[in-house]
């Protein structure tokens, strides 16, 4: 519930040299799939969201925290991967995939974090926020797929495009 925008000029106004885009890929809701649908067949649309948020914040570094089950979708990242740095798309913006352990706790942003850094997936105390003290304690955001593929056509759209969508409340 906290909005995009804030988390991306918390970790642009830090001073830090190394900043990260964290995106929660792992979907550890029963039944939940939309995440993987994304990037089963837009894989792009994930990879451009989380360069523009690179961009944006100074982050030169991307992690993709992917779903252990998800071996399908892990050759689809690579492959979008691959491609985005053949046509110089990503310029000084490095991505990673990270295959997650399967446990439902990653869905909190700091217990991410910890299975990251190879420790125990348990929530960090808060604060320090993952903005000023996240992946390593640099500066870190931390976005769900859904959130960084929605980034491309809300800049073409506009956000009132995006905030038009659905159907109301």
């Amino acid at each position: 519930g906290f909005p995009t925008w804030r988390k991306w000029e918390a970790v642009r106004d830090e001073k830090a040299k190394t900043k990260y885009i964290v995106c929660n890929a792992d979907e550890g809701e029963p039944g939940c799939f939309k995440d993987r649908l994304l990037m089963d067949h837009d894989p792009h649309a994930l990879l451009e969201g989380m360069a523009i948020a690179g961009h944006l914040t100074g982050a030169s570094i991307g992690i993709i925290y992917l779903r252990y089950e998800y071996p399908e979708t892990t050759a689809f990242l690579e492959k979008a991967i691959r491609q985005a740095e053949e046509k110089g798309f990503l310029r000084d913006f490095s991505l990673i995939i990270r295959r997650g352990a399967g446990a439902y706790i990653c869905g909190e942003e700091t217990s991410l974090l910890n299975s990251l850094e190879g420790k125990r997936p348990f929530p960090r105390d808060k604060p320090p926020y993952p903005t000023t003290n996240g992946l390593d304690q640099f500066p870190t955001v931390i976005n769900n797929v859904e959130t960084l593929a929605a980034v491309p056509p809300i800049l073409i759209e506009g956000g009132k495009w995006y905030r038009d969508l659905g159907i109301g409340e």
